[in-house]
């Protein structure tokens, strides 16, 4: 077992407001401070797929075991016009691996904040924010093509958390039904991104009383520009209706090319620059039961993913850059570069059709939640399988559990690198 390593992260703008608002500001009965603290401890088991694009896991380092033993506490404070929000965490995480056959542990201990937000009012209806935020929006389960910010929504995880990116705000409300703001992307945060680039964004957003509406306008520096938007009504107390979608003139996605000679292929962005306009569209329909329980169907078309053509050329890419990896030759730094840039595609799907089926019920039995789901690839047939479980012990522990499992084999739409996944947690609320 390596000896625990310490990796202290604080971001200093962050923790001096934090000081500020805690010490130099005197009480007065306009001053609120909340706080609230979890204690969660998480067991994954991962069943690491055997896959020419991660030959021996030396690529993705996949653990087949670990444990995540975190303290959650949440604060905020308000102090007449100002609210400050924060969100440290502590973290011990072990890991057990398996790469190339030989097993080994790791085990790491880290205090960083994850999000943290300072607001304040310009005008009475001009408000002013900014901090790492884990930014979401839309009511997709699938996947929110309409944010430009996170290509994860979060709502698919069991107690893990997204880190927050640093984001500027402005934000104009005109009535009670539209407001409109600007939002700059200015940095990583916490986020591990090792390819960051800021975005600007403007997006206006409509809410009336049985239907919602918001239209986003972003452009990424060195990458594209994009025009994404989302909407959803009710059509009756049952069945709600929604749909996002966003349109990008060019992509930044990898695609694979065969070249002659000895290193055989390449893969590159070589679209970036196209001015053919790609399009990502979700529908989707939830019905709620008068029991509570709720069925939700969505269908996602992801104009930048793989046809046919081009993942049969992907996966002889991955063939070919494993057996160049494995040689003693020249070419198996070229084949280590391959297979790194075939495993950061920059496509949040490998094909173009998707189709998800999700079942919800609440009270399964009594305090015991049910939510299951089942992701279907119509192009190559491939399915990802998953349902977790939750029951609350009492009124301070709640005990979680989930599977996934992946279908259709390493060169699929979903099991490149997983076989399958289980995870059990413990969470305590004081």
């Amino acid at each position: 077992m390596m000896i625990p390593k310490i990796k202290i992260t604080l971001f200093l703008t962050g923790m001096l407001s934090l000081f500020l608002f805690m010490i130099l500001i005197p009480f007065s009965h306009s001053q609120e401070f909340d706080w609230s603290l979890k204690a969660t401890a998480l067991t994954q088991m991962n069943g690491v797929a055997g896959s020419s694009q991660n030959p021996g896991n030396r690529f993705a380092t996949i653990s087949d075991m670990g444990m995540i033993l975190a303290i959650k506490p949440d604060l905020s404070l308000a102090y007449e016009d100002w609210q400050f929000m924060a969100k440290p965490r502590l973290e011990f995480e072990m890991n057990g691996y398996t790469i190339d056959g030989q097993t080994s542990d790791s085990s790491e201990a880290s205090a960083d904040i994850i999000e943290f937000k300072l607001m304040h009012p310009l005008s009475e209806n001009l408000f002013f924010s900014y901090g790492w935020e884990n930014l979401q929006w839309g009511p997709s389960f699938l996947y929110s093509p309409s944010n430009p910010f996170f290509n994860d929504n979060g709502k698919k995880n069991l107690v893990q958390e997204i880190e927050g990116k640093g984001f500027l705000k402005l934000i104009l409300v005109h009535d009670f039904s539209w407001s409109s703001s600007l939002i700059i992307n200015t940095d990583k945060g916490a986020f591990n991104e090792a390819d960051f680039e800021k975005t600007y964004a403007l997006k206006i957003d409509y809410s009336g009383d049985t239907s919602y509406a918001s239209v986003i306008l972003s452009r990424t520096d060195n990458r594209e520009t994009r025009l994404g938007g989302f909407a959803g009504t009710t059509l009756t107390d049952a069945v709600i209706i929604y749909g996002e979608a966003n349109f990008q003139q060019g992509t930044y996605g990898l695609f694979p090319k065969a070249i002659p000679g000895p290193l055989a292929w390449e893969i590159n962005p070589s679209r970036e620059n196209d001015d053919t306009l790609y399009a990502t569209l979700l529908t989707g329909a939830s019905y709620t039961f008068e029991s509570g329980d709720t069925v939700t169907a969505e269908y996602l078309y992801y104009g930048q993913g793989y046809d046919s053509d081009e993942v049969s050329d992907f996966n002889a890419l991955k063939t070919t850059a494993q057996r160049f990896y494995a040689s003693s030759t020249a070419l198996s730094g070229y084949g280590t570069r391959l297979l790194g840039n075939a495993a950061t595609t920059h496509l949040d799907f490998l094909r173009k059709n998707y189709v998800m089926l999700q079942y919800v019920n609440e009270d399964i039995v009594t305090d015991l939640d049910l939510v299951s789901r089942v992701t279907f690839c119509l192009d190559d047939r491939s399915s990802q399988l998953y349902a977790s479980l939750s029951h609350d012990l009492n009124d301070h522990i709640e005990l979680k559990a989930s599977g996934m499992i992946n279908t259709g084999g390493s060169n699929a739409s979903f099991g490149i690198f997983l076989d399958h996944q289980v995870q059990m947690a413990v969470e305590y609320i004081f």
